[in-house]
C-alpha cells in the first residue's frame, strides 16, 4: 500500500490508495486547534501563582507544594507540571515581580513632570507588597539566592531601577520640584527605610505606609532658598548601597534578633 500526504486547504490529509479506491484519513490537529490546551495552561500558571501569594501570605515560606494546588482548586500533578519544586514557583513569582517594576519605571518616565514620576514610582513600590508579607520574603529569598548563584540575573532589578531614577532625579531637580542636595541613593534608602516601616505597621494597618511617606515625599520637595533643612552628612554611593542590601537581607533572615 502506497500512501502519500495530499493538503486541503489548511489540513493534511494521508490518502491510502486500495487499487481503485481510496480513503482520505484526517490528518492530526493543527497547531491553531491545540492553542486552547495553551491557554487553559497559562491560566493554570496564573491560578498557581495567585495561590502561592495567598498562602505565603498566610503561613510563610515554609508550604508546600500541595497546599499551594489545593488554594488553587487544582491537582497536585498540574502544579509538578509547571513548578517542579518551590525554588521554582518563588523564581516565577520574582520574575513576575521584574516585569511589574519595569511598568512601574516606564510609567514613571512617561509622566510630564519628573516629580510626579518620582512619587508615583515610590507608591506603586510600596502599594504592591503592603499586603503580601509572604510576597516579600519570596522576593528577598530570590534575591538572596540569585546573588550568589546567578548574579547577573539578580541585577534585574538594580539595572531597571538605578537609570530610571537618575534620570528623574535629573530632570525634576532641573525643573525645580525636587531639592538639589537629594542623590538618586537617597531615594533608594528612603524606599528601603518605607519596606521597614511598612513591615513594623503592616499586621495592624496595611495602608499606614501612606501617612509615613508622604512625610518622606514633603521632605523632598524643593523649597524657597534657605527653608529646606540642611542633609550634614553626605550620600552613600551606588556601592555603599549594595553593601548596605546584602548585610541588611542576610542579618535580618540569618541572625535572631537580641533582645535586651
Amino acid at each position: 500500500m502506497n500512501t502519500k500526504p495530499q493538503v486541503e486547504g489548511d489540513r493534511t490529509a494521508i490518502t491510502a490508495q486500495t487499487g481503485a479506491a481510496s480513503v482520505s484519513v484526517p490528518a492530526l490537529a493543527t497547531p491553531t486547534e491545540s492553542r486552547p490546551l495553551r491557554r487553559d495552561a497559562e491560566r493554570n500558571r496564573r491560578l498557581i501563582l495567585s495561590a502561592a501569594k495567598v498562602v505565603f501570605a498566610r503561613r510563610g515560606l515554609d508550604v508546600s507544594l500541595d497546599e499551594i494546588a489545593k488554594e488553587a482548586g487544582l491537582g497536585v500533578g498540574t502544579v509538578y507540571r509547571r513548578f517542579p519544586n518551590r525554588d521554582a514557583l518563588i523564581g516565577a513569582l520574582y520574575d513576575d515581580m521584574v516585569v511589574s517594576i519595569k511598568r512601574i519605571a516606564d510609567e514613571a518616565l512617561a509622566l510630564p513632570r519628573a516629580w510626579d514620576g518620582l512619587v508615583h514610582f515610590m507608591t506603586e513600590m510600596l502599594a504592591t507588597q503592603a499586603h503580601d508579607k509572604g510576597l516579600r520574603d519570596a522576593m528577598i529569598a530570590q534575591e538572596m539566592h540569585l546573588d550568589e548563584h546567578d548574579p547577573q540575573k539578580g541585577q534585574a532589578v538594580r539595572e531597571i531601577v538605578q537609570p530610571m531614577l537618575y534620570a528623574l532625579v535629573e530632570r525634576a531637580q532641573r525643573e525645580g520640584d525636587l531639592r538639589a542636595d537629594v542623590v538618586p541613593t537617597d531615594i533608594a534608602v528612603m524606599l528601603i527605610t518605607a519596606v521597614t516601616m511598612l513591615e513594623l505597621t503592616a499586621p495592624v494597618a496595611p495602608d499606614n505606609w501612606r501617612r509615613h511617606l508622604s512625610v518622606m515625599i514633603d521632605g523632598l520637595r524643593a523649597r524657597p532658598d534657605g527653608a529646606n533643612c540642611a542633609l550634614t552628612e553626605p550620600p552613600l554611593d551606588d556601592e555603599q548601597i549594595e553593601e548596605c542590601m546584602t548585610g541588611w537581607k542576610y542579618s535580618t533572615r540569618q541572625a535572631p534578633r537580641q533582645r535586651t
